[in-house]
């Protein structure tokens, strides 16, 4: 039973108010009504007791003031026949308003709640908005969104400072201008779900070049292809050149081909040795051939090199079809 009545108040403030107007409307109708009842004022408190009253006590309600509407009113002597009629029919007609009004005010009540329950998601959605903004705004790391043309539609300050181009003029840019070898990932609604790491050559507004270690993802938004990249500025290593050169001629087999295509699709070894039905050290002694016949010295250097070699491929359409995996290729075999 409610505490309160949908309109806010005290249940016992209302049935108290309640209880005072039907004992005027007895009084009223007993003292001044001689030809006609003043009956249809008992709408009134019913409608009021509708607000925190069941529909079983509604009735009983009901029943009170069709009791006191013949206690009190003009009719009298009356047959018992047709007495008993005209209650039945103000008893009815009583509890079908006081249900009525209570179902109305139920419905009111969720739809208030359902209301508020709206508001407080909206707020809690605007937060963790404004959250993510500021987080994005102060990463010391670049983020960089693109659509599927390869333009940069996002990019936060440490992205500016990375590139050495102002906020509003990358707007608008292509990457390739940037980051050519992430402007080679295929961001097209068909293509697989890319979650990966790489190592790759980035070049700044001035011409200046750095190695940049690359952790991008595609995924479609609002039914738009995207990609979002985070980027850092990688030291170069002391003993060895900072971009390995990349040979398209180099020629691989079958089982290397498919290896490095997990690589690039951000497959674990142990990913791309169940979907080979291989051992996991086939898998690690292949991508050790692969290390050797490209040049590349860590896993993200290869996701690199896959991207030269499948990327453009995959964009013409004429790639393999990928399968999808959420699983960062960062890191060693």
């Amino acid at each position: 039973m409610p505490t309160y009545s949908a309109f806010g108040y005290r249940r016992s403030r209302v049935m108290a108010a309640v209880a005072a107007l039907v004992t005027i409307i007895a009084l009223v109708d007993w003292l001044v009504a001689q030809e006609i009842s003043l009956s249809f004022l008992y709408f009134f408190p019913i409608f009021l007791a509708a607000s925190c009253l069941s529909q079983t006590q509604l009735a009983i309600l009901a029943a009170i003031c069709t009791v006191l509407r013949e206690a009190f009113g003009p009719f009298v002597n009356d047959h018992p026949l047709l007495l008993l009629s005209r209650m039945f029919l103000a008893w009815g007609s009583f509890t079908a308003a006081g249900w009525l009004v209570r179902g109305v005010l139920k419905n009111f009540q969720q739809v208030k709640e359902q209301l508020v329950a709206i508001e407080a998601r909206d707020r809690l959605l605007h937060d963790s908005e404004e959250q993510l903004r500021v987080l994005i705004e102060t990463s010391s790391a670049a983020i960089l969104t693109l659509d599927q043309n390869g333009e940069i539609i996002q990019a936060n300050g440490a992205a500016s400072r990375l590139l050495g181009q102002e906020q509003p003029g990358l707007l608008g840019e292509v990457v390739s201008s940037y980051l050519p070898a992430l402007s080679q990932v295929p961001i097209e609604a068909n293509s697989p779900a890319y979650r990966t790491t790489m190592e790759c050559a980035g070049q700044r507004l001035n011409g200046e070049s750095f190695l940049a270690n690359v952790c991008f993802s595609t995924y479609v938004f609002s039914g738009t292809p995207r990609l979002t990249a985070v980027v850092t500025e990688a030291e170069a290593a002391a003993n060895g050149p900072m971009i390995v050169p990349f040979d398209g001629l180099v020629a691989l087999t079958h089982l290397e081909q498919v290896v490095l295509e997990g690589i690039f699709e951000g497959h674990s070894n142990k990913e791309i040795a169940v979907d080979l039905q291989v051992s996991e050290s086939s898998v690690k002694s292949t991508i050790q051939r692969l290390f050797s016949k490209m040049g590349a010295r860590t896993r993200s250097q290869l996701v690199r090199v896959a991207i030269e070699r499948f990327g453009t491929r995959s964009n013409n359409g004429d790639g393999h079809a990928m399968k999808s995996k959420d699983t960062s290729s960062a890191g060693g075999l």
